[in-house]
Protein backbone atom coordinates (compact mmCIF):
# COMPACT_ATOMS: atom_id res chain seq x y z
CA UNK A 1 0.00 0.00 0.00
CA UNK A 2 1.41 3.37 -0.94
CA UNK A 3 1.27 6.45 1.22
CA UNK A 4 -1.46 8.23 -0.80
CA UNK A 5 -3.67 5.11 -0.65
CA UNK A 6 -3.26 4.98 3.11
CA UNK A 7 -4.35 8.61 3.51
CA UNK A 8 -7.23 8.13 1.08
CA UNK A 9 -8.47 5.12 3.07
CA UNK A 10 -8.23 7.12 6.28
CA UNK A 11 -10.25 9.93 4.71
CA UNK A 12 -12.90 7.40 3.65
CA UNK A 13 -12.97 6.01 7.17
CA UNK A 14 -13.51 9.49 8.61
CA UNK A 15 -16.30 10.23 6.14
CA UNK A 16 -18.08 6.99 7.04
CA UNK A 17 -17.69 7.68 10.72
CA UNK A 18 -19.04 11.22 10.41
CA UNK A 19 -21.99 10.07 8.32
CA UNK A 20 -22.90 7.43 10.89
CA UNK A 21 -22.38 4.52 8.50
CA UNK A 22 -19.93 2.88 10.90
CA UNK A 23 -21.38 0.89 13.75
CA UNK A 24 -19.38 2.57 16.55
CA UNK A 25 -22.65 3.42 18.24
CA UNK A 26 -23.35 -0.26 18.94
CA UNK A 27 -20.82 -0.30 21.76
CA UNK A 28 -22.36 2.85 23.24
CA UNK A 29 -25.85 1.37 22.90
CA UNK A 30 -24.68 -1.74 24.74
CA UNK A 31 -23.37 0.45 27.55
CA UNK A 32 -26.63 2.41 27.69
CA UNK A 33 -28.77 -0.71 27.63
CA UNK A 34 -26.74 -2.17 30.49
CA UNK A 35 -28.33 0.39 32.83
CA UNK A 36 -31.75 -0.57 31.50
CA UNK A 37 -31.16 -4.25 32.22
CA UNK A 38 -32.39 -5.83 35.48
CA UNK A 39 -28.83 -5.74 36.84
CA UNK A 40 -28.53 -2.05 35.89
CA UNK A 41 -31.87 -1.27 37.51
CA UNK A 42 -30.66 -3.04 40.64
CA UNK A 43 -27.47 -0.95 40.64
CA UNK A 44 -29.54 2.25 40.27
CA UNK A 45 -31.69 1.18 43.20
CA UNK A 46 -28.63 0.45 45.35
CA UNK A 47 -27.09 3.82 44.42
CA UNK A 48 -30.36 5.59 45.33
CA UNK A 49 -30.43 3.87 48.73
CA UNK A 50 -26.77 4.74 49.38
CA UNK A 51 -27.50 8.34 48.37
CA UNK A 52 -30.39 8.48 50.87
CA UNK A 53 -28.14 7.20 53.64
CA UNK A 54 -25.38 9.65 52.76
CA UNK A 55 -27.85 12.52 52.65
CA UNK A 56 -28.91 11.70 56.21
CA UNK A 57 -25.27 11.36 57.32
CA UNK A 58 -24.42 14.73 55.75
CA UNK A 59 -27.40 16.33 57.55
CA UNK A 60 -26.24 14.89 60.85
CA UNK A 61 -22.59 15.92 60.31
CA UNK A 62 -23.57 19.48 59.35
CA UNK A 63 -25.70 19.70 62.49
CA UNK A 64 -22.80 18.37 64.62
CA UNK A 65 -19.37 18.79 62.90
CA UNK A 66 -17.61 17.05 65.82
CA UNK A 67 -18.82 13.74 64.36
CA UNK A 68 -16.41 14.18 61.46
CA UNK A 69 -13.14 14.25 63.43
CA UNK A 70 -13.00 10.48 64.22
CA UNK A 71 -13.94 9.69 60.62
CA UNK A 72 -11.16 11.96 59.33
CA UNK A 73 -8.67 10.38 61.75
CA UNK A 74 -9.67 6.90 60.54
CA UNK A 75 -9.23 8.09 56.92
CA UNK A 76 -5.69 9.26 57.71
CA UNK A 77 -4.83 5.96 59.44
CA UNK A 78 -6.11 3.90 56.51
CA UNK A 79 -4.17 6.06 54.06
CA UNK A 80 -0.93 5.72 56.06
CA UNK A 81 -1.38 1.94 56.28
CA UNK A 82 -1.88 1.70 52.51
CA UNK A 83 -5.46 0.42 52.82
CA UNK A 84 -6.88 3.27 50.77
CA UNK A 85 -6.44 4.19 47.14
CA UNK A 86 -5.09 7.67 46.51
CA UNK A 87 -8.19 8.70 44.54
CA UNK A 88 -10.43 7.70 47.46
CA UNK A 89 -8.20 9.58 49.89
CA UNK A 90 -8.36 12.71 47.75
CA UNK A 91 -12.14 12.50 47.34
CA UNK A 92 -12.88 12.06 51.03
CA UNK A 93 -10.23 14.41 52.41
CA UNK A 94 -11.30 17.19 50.03
CA UNK A 95 -14.94 16.66 50.94
CA UNK A 96 -14.11 16.69 54.66
CA UNK A 97 -12.12 19.90 54.21
CA UNK A 98 -15.34 21.64 53.09
CA UNK A 99 -17.17 21.01 56.38
CA UNK A 100 -17.19 24.75 57.19
CA UNK A 101 -19.11 25.44 53.97
CA UNK A 102 -22.23 23.27 54.34
CA UNK A 103 -23.46 23.76 50.79
CA UNK A 104 -20.14 22.69 49.26
CA UNK A 105 -19.81 19.81 51.71
CA UNK A 106 -23.26 18.57 50.77
CA UNK A 107 -22.59 19.02 47.04
CA UNK A 108 -19.29 17.14 47.22
CA UNK A 109 -20.68 14.12 49.02
CA UNK A 110 -24.05 13.94 47.25
CA UNK A 111 -22.83 14.60 43.72
CA UNK A 112 -24.51 12.49 41.00
CA UNK A 113 -21.18 12.01 39.22
CA UNK A 114 -20.11 8.38 38.64
CA UNK A 115 -16.90 8.91 40.63
CA UNK A 116 -18.83 10.15 43.65
CA UNK A 117 -21.24 7.18 43.38
CA UNK A 118 -18.25 4.85 43.34
CA UNK A 119 -16.77 6.49 46.45
CA UNK A 120 -20.12 6.42 48.26
CA UNK A 121 -20.33 2.66 47.65
CA UNK A 122 -17.05 2.38 49.58
CA UNK A 123 -18.02 4.96 52.16
CA UNK A 124 -15.73 6.26 54.87
CA UNK A 125 -18.64 7.71 56.86
CA UNK A 126 -18.88 4.86 59.34
CA UNK A 127 -20.55 5.15 62.72
CA UNK A 128 -22.40 8.37 61.92
CA UNK A 129 -25.94 6.97 61.96
CA UNK A 130 -27.30 4.71 64.66
CA UNK A 131 -29.18 1.61 63.58
CA UNK A 132 -32.51 3.26 64.48
CA UNK A 133 -31.64 6.34 62.36
CA UNK A 134 -30.58 4.09 59.51
CA UNK A 135 -33.92 2.29 59.66
CA UNK A 136 -35.73 5.67 59.65
CA UNK A 137 -33.81 6.73 56.53
CA UNK A 138 -34.59 3.50 54.71
CA UNK A 139 -38.26 3.79 55.70
CA UNK A 140 -38.34 7.35 54.33
CA UNK A 141 -38.99 8.92 57.73
CA UNK A 142 -35.72 10.85 58.12
CA UNK A 143 -36.37 14.46 59.19
CA UNK A 144 -35.73 17.05 56.48
CA UNK A 145 -33.04 19.71 56.66
CA UNK A 146 -33.73 22.12 59.57
CA UNK A 147 -35.32 25.46 58.65
CA UNK A 148 -32.21 27.39 59.76
CA UNK A 149 -30.08 25.40 57.33
CA UNK A 150 -32.53 26.07 54.49
CA UNK A 151 -32.38 29.81 55.19
CA UNK A 152 -28.57 29.76 55.22
CA UNK A 153 -28.48 27.76 52.01
CA UNK A 154 -30.82 30.11 50.14
CA UNK A 155 -28.95 33.18 51.41
CA UNK A 156 -25.64 31.68 50.29
CA UNK A 157 -27.04 30.94 46.84
CA UNK A 158 -28.35 34.47 46.49
CA UNK A 159 -24.90 35.99 47.08
CA UNK A 160 -22.25 34.17 45.03
CA UNK A 161 -18.61 35.04 45.66
CA UNK A 162 -18.20 36.33 42.11
CA UNK A 163 -20.08 35.86 38.87
CA UNK A 164 -19.06 32.49 37.50
CA UNK A 165 -18.18 32.95 33.87
CA UNK A 166 -15.30 31.57 31.85
CA UNK A 167 -13.52 34.91 32.04
CA UNK A 168 -13.73 35.33 35.80
CA UNK A 169 -12.74 31.74 36.46
CA UNK A 170 -9.50 32.15 34.57
CA UNK A 171 -8.85 35.61 35.99
CA UNK A 172 -9.61 34.70 39.62
CA UNK A 173 -7.38 31.61 39.87
CA UNK A 174 -3.96 33.29 39.31
CA UNK A 175 -4.78 35.92 41.97
CA UNK A 176 -5.32 33.16 44.53
CA UNK A 177 -2.20 31.12 43.68
CA UNK A 178 0.41 33.35 45.38
CA UNK A 179 -1.56 33.17 48.64
CA UNK A 180 -1.32 29.38 48.78
CA UNK A 181 1.72 28.14 50.70
CA UNK A 182 2.80 25.36 48.33
CA UNK A 183 2.65 27.69 45.32
CA UNK A 184 4.36 30.67 46.95
CA UNK A 185 7.85 29.22 46.47
CA UNK A 186 7.38 29.00 42.71
CA UNK A 187 7.80 31.97 40.46
CA UNK A 188 4.77 32.89 38.46
CA UNK A 189 5.21 33.71 34.77
CA UNK A 190 5.42 37.40 33.86
CA UNK A 191 2.06 39.09 33.42
CA UNK A 192 0.28 36.99 36.06
CA UNK A 193 -0.76 39.24 38.97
Amino acid sequence: MTAPDKYQRFDQFLQKRRSGALQDEQANNRRRSRLDSPKGAQEKSIDATILQLHSAMVDKIIANPALLSPVAAQLEREQQQGLLRHSAYLFWSCAFAMIHQPELFRAALLSPEPGACKQRRRTRLRGILTEAERAQVLAGQWPPVPAQMQILTTQHRAKPHWPVTKTTRFVAVPKILPQLSHFSAKKLPPGVP
